[in-house]
């Protein structure tokens, strides 16, 4: 039996899973601001070439959240690396079934970000006093920043951030986003038309603008875990060809 009650699962960006390592992945389910509390969880994983890794595995749910545990072994090295695999929940809550889909890729290794609290006390020292107590840190702010960051790389140019290896080509431009948005909130809180938070906002917004512009960063174009021409920086929108490049072009970018 399956409801067709419109629950939110979390998903912001494409799950990325290393090659040969074992490796949580969750999947938080939303209706009314709160968790839903799953009864039962299946977990499946399939190849672009159709092929079941993982095939309504059974999952846990601790504190409501479903997840799986992918083994070294299903994993395993000889996996394509890139983009095409996907990851489907059958999650079973009070209301009935429910199935969720998720874009999946293999990598080699993850791309992380390069910021946290103290890159932006270091520009602006009161943040750690005006900051709410509700909050013990900004990491939240960080988190979405970077996820709006590795949304736009991916929809913008068709980059995929796993394969950069200069992660601080990054690091101004997630400072610049991450203030903008502690900026907006604030200034959302006090419920003012204008203000030295907005000020603030619309400052770094400017400046995020400009940095995320400028960004050129040493690729992969081989996913082989090499920087490709690491003198040769590259824009942070790297040419994806998806027809017959030019004669002069010599074709890099391929799975191993």
């Amino acid at each position: 039996m399956s409801n067709s009650t419109p629950y939110a699962p979390q998903i912001k960006i494409p799950e990325l899973l290393e090659r040969g390592k074992s490796q949580l992945t969750t999947l938080p389910v939303y209706r009314d601001g709160a968790l839903v509390v799953p009864t039962d969880v299946r977990y499946s994983l399939t190849a672009p070439n159709g092929t079941k890794i993982v095939d309504e595995a059974a999952g846990t749910f601790p504190a409501n959240i479903s997840q799986y545990t992918h083994s070294a072994s299903n994993l395993a090295d000889t996996l394509e690396l890139g983009e095409g695999y996907l990851q489907s929940w059958e999650i079973t809550f009070s209301t009935g079934v429910y199935n969720f889909r998720r874009s999946a890729a293999v990598v080699k290794r993850r791309l992380y970000p390069v910021i946290s609290d103290g890159d932006l006390t270091s520009t602006y020292s009161q943040l750690a006093d005006i900051r709410p107590s509700t909050l013990t840190s900004y990491q939240s702010y960080i988190d979405e920043a970077w996820y709006a960051m590795i949304q736009k790389m991916r929809t913008e140019g068709g980059g995929l951030e796993y394969l950069v290896m200069s992660a601080e080509a990054f690091r101004a431009a997630h400072q610049n986003l991450t203030l903008y948005y502690i900026f907006r909130d604030f200034h959302s809180s006090l419920g003012q038309s204008n203000g030295r938070y907005l000020d603030l906002a619309s400052e770094h917004f400017k400046q995020y603008t400009y940095e995320w512009k400028q960004i050129n960063f040493v690729y992969d174009y081989d996913h082989d875990g090499q920087s490709d021409q690491p003198n040769n920086r590259k824009s942070k929108q790297p040419v994806i060809y998806t027809c017959q490049p030019g004669s002069n072009y010599r074709r890099r970018y391929r799975r191993r």
